[in-house]
């Protein structure tokens, strides 16, 4: 196993596993790393592909404890988060509590995930009526 070296204080990192998922944290400063990929496996969907980062949020800080370039500041999709990434998708960094932020952001509301439900179930009921022979009938009367 890899251990990594916190780009921001520079304390080695240890792993932890949270649904199926390595967790690069570091004891010190209490920022993660997540490798390319993990976060979305978090959040559950992908963010939308942007042209390019947010050039108000500064110039990079921190390099990155895969490639040791600069990780590039940028809001993560949908939040007001603004997380550093690693230009080659090698992954990204967040500091104490951006993580938290990030998923609450992204969460479906109660109301969304009640609705879905609700279509969901309204789907099945469609799909396992059986078919009457009255339902096989053409307009005509003749049966199909």
């Amino acid at each position: 196993m890899r251990q990594i070296e916190c780009p921001k204080c520079h304390e080695p990192m240890f792993v932890v596993e949270f649904e199926g998922i390595e967790i690069d944290t570091c004891p010190s400063c209490e920022g993660v790393w997540l490798d390319g990929g993990e976060l979305e496996a978090l959040v559950g969907t992908p963010p939308p592909a942007k042209e390019r980062p947010d050039q108000d949020l500064g110039p990079p800080t921190l390099d990155c404890p895969i490639c040791v370039d600069k990780l590039v500041k940028d809001r993560y999709a949908g939040t007001d988060v603004v997380v550093d990434k690693c230009p080659h998708g090698d992954g990204i960094w967040l500091d104490r509590g951006e993580l938290e932020q990030i998923l609450k952001a992204l969460a479906p509301s109660p109301d969304a995930k009640a609705h879905e439900e609700a279509g969901a179930a309204a789907l099945a009921k469609v799909f396992k009526k059986e078919a009457q022979p009255a339902d096989l009938e053409t307009p005509s009367g003749e049966s199909a």
